[in-house]
């Protein structure tokens, strides 16, 4: 199968073609894209701020601190747009009929219809049977009884002196029962006046719960399952159509038609950046930590931090060298600080104590 392709450039010079999508405008090319600078450590030198420095000193500067002009390095933004590289243009694809092989049936005898008797279907249905009849029968239920246990007073309660040989308070619990009082007799002896509770004894006897009765129980019939053969279905008889007798033939017929195929094929663009200044670069008065306060320890913590942010790579050694300025320097270009001298910003974003 050969595919014939056409295509038709849409431009000045050629045959416009009709299109109902339309078609998109062009851009002029604004030429090579610049470098956009990479970070805000880049030579900065072309954007230092033409303002002369201020004279005046810091506006509310405090007694003991440290100021120093440093440069806030100017702010980078990338802009993109698109720019138009090939225009639209639409391609006509010719694609050839196809052709397949089918087989078709061709009749050797004609259909007819012949009559067919079905016979009856049967089938077995259970009868439920009487075997005996349900009937009544009466019962004589028993009287219940149950036990019930009495507390009967045998001996009402009295009082008594008891010898006791001590004195008891009054309202207590001893000798078996309640202290009324105590007395002394002429011998020396003590006895207490005690009063005993009443004694009684546990008698059992019977009552009736629920009387003699009678009742009716029903007692079901007694039956059985028969089986009965029934029809189903009775004997009926059918038309049965004898279908035709074919054999099959092959030929070669069309597949799909020949035609042509319109692509449109879209412009292409490309994307141009190029760096705008949205801040240029100033002079500011940043407060920095005075020369005075430094020492081996803050130098040592100040280098390990810068050395955690990946600034600083030399040795922990608490000398203020220039790798250290350096690393100071990159980690405040971050900060928006072109400076080596270390502000408080810094100082609290390293996470150190000033």
């Amino acid at each position: 199968m050969k595919i014939t392709r056409i295509t038709l450039l849409l431009g000045t010079s050629l045959l416009v073609m009709a299109c109902d999508m339309p078609l998109p405008q062009a851009v002029a090319d604004p030429g090579e894209a610049q470098p956009v600078l990479p970070n805000a450590a880049a030579d900065l030198s072309g954007f230092a701020s033409t303002a002369p420095l201020s004279t005046s000193g810091p506006e509310n500067a405090l007694p003991g601190q440290c100021y120093t002009q440093v440069t806030r390095p100017a702010r980078f933004e990338t802009e993109t747009r698109q720019v138009l590289e090939t225009p639209a243009s639409a391609e006509f694809e010719v694609i050839p009929a196809t052709y397949r092989t089918e087989t078709v049936p061709v009749v050797v005898e004609e259909a007819y219809t012949r009559v067919e008797l079905i016979p009856a279907i049967y089938e077995t249905v259970m009868d439920t049977v009487i075997v005996e009849p349900s009937r009544e029968v009466t019962r004589t239920i028993p009287a219940e009884y149950t036990t019930v246990a009495e507390q009967v007073p045998v001996r009402p309660s009295y009082r008594n002196w008891v010898a006791s040989n001590r004195i008891y308070p009054t309202g207590a619990s001893a000798l078996g029962g309640t202290v009324i009082g105590n007395r002394t007799l002429a011998s020396g002896a003590v006895e207490t006046l005690v009063e005993f509770p009443p004694e009684f004894e546990t008698v059992t006897r019977r009552e009736l719960v629920q009387p003699e009765r009678t009742e009716t129980i029903v007692i079901p019939a007694v039956t059985r399952e028969v089986p009965r053969r029934v029809i189903a279905q009775p004997a009926r008889t059918v038309e049965v159509v004898v279908p035709a007798v074919t054999r099959q033939v092959e030929r070669e017929v069309v597949a799909t038609n020949e035609r042509v195929i319109r692509k449109e094929v879209p412009a292409t663009f490309r994307e141009v950046s190029t760096p705008v200044q949205v801040l240029p670069a100033q002079e500011v008065w940043a407060n920095v930590v005075c020369d005075t306060d430094y020492n081996p320890t803050l130098v040592r913590a100040l280098q390990r931090a810068l050395a955690e942010q990946g600034e600083y790579r030399g040795a922990v050694d608490g000398i203020m060298g220039p790798g250290t300025q350096r690393a100071i320097r990159a980690y405040q270009l971050d900060l928006g600080y072109d400076t080596p001298a270390l502000t408080l910003e810094a100082v609290r974003a390293l996470g150190l104590t000033a």
